[in-house]
C-alpha cells in the first residue's frame, strides 16, 4: 500500500510552488519543519495549507504513557530503520487526542521525515511504528506557549470559536503540534490543530492561496490519526 502512496505523493507535488519551502520563524531548534502556505490569520486563530508529506507515527499504548510512544519514533531517527541510517529530526511533534469516555486521550505522535526521504523513506525495524503519507491538509491552528497543560479547555475554547464562525472542520478530535524539546524552558511554540473539512469561510485580502489550484476539496482526505 505504501509504494502506491508515494507514488501519489510523487504526482501530488509535482508542480508544487517553492512557497512551501520556507522555514518558520519559530521552527528554530530543527533544519527542517513542516513548512506551509498561510491562508489566512485573525485575533483567534490562523488557517494554514500544508503539501503532501510522509510520516512515521506510533500509537499511543492504552499501558504506557506518550513518552514512551515519542521515544520509540526517537529511536527511528536514531538508526533503528532499514537500512540503520541517522535521520535529522523534524518538528512539530504531532499527537492526536480523542475525548474518549470522557476523558482526554492521546492516541498517535508522528514526526515528518525529512524532504529528502519523502520518495525512499526508511522503512522502521520497530513493528510498532508506521509510515504514514499525508495528503495535501488544511488546518485551523491556534498558537500558545508554555507546555501542553489545560488542553481541554484550550481545545473547547478554539472548538467553540471555530463553530461560531460557521467553519466545516473535523469535530472529533484535534491535533497539538510541539516545535520544542523538553530542555527548552522559554519562549516554548505550541498550537492546536483543527482540520478543515473543506474551504475555509475565512477570507484575507493579501492572501495569495489559490484552492483550485492546490485543494481540491472533492478529493479530500482526513489529516493524520485515522487509519494507518
Amino acid at each position: 500500500m505504501l509504494p502506491v502512496l508515494l507514488i501519489t505523493l510523487h504526482l501530488l507535488t509535482q508542480g508544487v510552488s517553492a512557497q512551501r519551502d520556507f522555514k518558520p520563524y519559530f521552527c528554530s531548534e530543527v533544519e527542517e519543519c513542516f513548512s506551509f502556505t498561510r491562508v489566512c490569520r485573525d485575533s483567534e486563530y490562523e488557517t494554514r495549507a500544508y503539501e503532501p508529506s510522509v510520516w512515521v507515527g506510533s500509537a499511543v499504548l492504552s499501558t504506557e504513557g506518550r513518552y514512551r510512544a515519542v521515544n520509540r519514533l526517537k529511536d527511528y531517527f536514531n538508526k533503528k530503520n532499514r537500512p540503520a541510517i541517522h535521520i535529522d529530526r523534524t518538528a512539530p511533534l504531532l499527537t492526536t487526542y480523542l475525548d474518549i469516555n470522557g476523558r482526554l486521550t492521546a492516541t498517535h505522535v508522528y514526526y515528518m521525515l525529512p524532504r529528502r526521504l519523502h520518495l525512499n523513506p526508511p522503512y522502521p525495524r520497530d513493528d510498532t511504528l508506521f509510515l504514514k503519507v499525508f495528503p495535501p491538509m488544511i488546518v485551523h491552528t491556534k498558537t500558545f506557549g508554555g507546555w501542553l497543560t489545560s488542553l481541554r479547555q484550550k481545545s473547547q475554547d478554539m472548538f467553540e470559536d471555530l463553530l461560531r464562525r460557521r467553519e466545516h472542520f473535523l469535530k472529533d478530535r484535534f491535533y497539538t503540534a510541539e516545535y520544542n524539546g523538553p530542555l527548552t524552558f522559554l519562549n516554548r511554540h505550541n498550537e492546536i490543530w483543527f482540520m478543515s473539512m473543506g474551504r475555509p469561510r475565512c477570507t484575507s485580502p493579501r492572501s495569495r492561496y489559490s484552492f483550485q489550484q492546490r485543494f481540491n476539496p472533492a478529493s479530500r482526505q482526513l489529516g493524520p490519526g485515522h487509519q494507518r
